[in-house]
């Protein structure tokens, strides 16, 4: 009898476990609603100071006390990284050039989608890194345009800004191009100040760029010694260090 009672209580014992045990692999296949992919848009504007970029149009001054217009402005875009506040962060591995004169390109849509939810900041290059600037990675106009000479280091320019400026009534051009001079990089890791929002579906997120502030700080720039500056390595490094805060968050809609 007391050998019946025993089995009969380790067979309850064993058909519990076997139903705790259960219960838990039913728990842990509760998977938790999958992050969904969303497609982001980033556009952009250009301003001289408070004032939005008109082409062709001599009526801007820096603190050089130049008068100057802006005839052409293009440059790349890249790896833009979106950062959330446990400190890790997406990716959007491609490159993008604008020129501010073509409608077709002041919009960027990646082909990467990027998970929903909070980012608390936004970065970016200007210009290309090492591993995207690269001789022929780009075949085809408008970009193949954007060439660095091979004999001052190859690969593409970071920025071409071109314009005119009236010297003591005389009219000059100047040319500020940047890009890896004689093979050093000079391109910029971009952070945009207050650039938290929610990524969702079709959001659209502006940057902004000043064009006085390549003239204006840390290093005060007369237009006057801008030009011919691809292979000088002093004027890439100073519109380096200017280039630090020219970018903006504009807007997010």
């Amino acid at each position: 009898m007391n050998k019946r009672i025993l089995s009969f209580s380790a067979l309850l014992l064993f058909l519990t476990g076997v139903l705790i045990t259960g219960c838990k692999k039913d728990d842990n296949n509760d998977d938790p609603t999958p992050v969904k992919n969303v497609q982001l848009n980033f556009a952009f504007s250009h301003r001289v100071g408070t004032t939005p970029l008109s082409y062709d149009v001599m009526s801007y001054n820096n603190d050089a006390g130049n008068n100057y217009s802006v005839v052409t402005l293009k440059y790349f875009v890249s790896d833009i990284r979106l950062h959330k506040a446990d400190g890790s962060s997406v990716l959007i591995d491609e490159a993008h050039y604008v020129d501010g004169t073509d409608a077709n390109t002041m919009v960027f849509t990646p082909a990467a989608k990027v998970p929903e939810g909070n980012y608390s900041s936004i970065s970016f290059i200007y210009g290309l890194n090492e591993d995207k600037n690269v001789t022929g990675s780009y075949p085809n106009p408008p970009e193949s345009l954007m060439e660095w000479p091979i004999p001052m280091g190859g690969g593409y320019h970071y920025m071409k800004l071109e314009g005119r400026l009236d010297s003591a009534g005389t009219i000059k051009n100047y040319q500020a191009h940047t890009g890896a001079s004689m093979g050093t990089p000079y391109y910029i890791e971009v952070e945009l100040p207050s650039s938290s929002f929610t990524a969702s579906e079709g959001k659209i997120i502006t940057i902004g760029l000043d064009i006085n502030k390549w003239w204006n700080s840390p290093n005060v720039l007369d237009l006057n010694d801008v030009t011919s500056i691809m292979g000088n390595p002093t004027m890439q490094q100073i519109m380096h260090e200017n280039g630090a805060d020219v970018f903006y968050l504009e807007s997010i809609e």
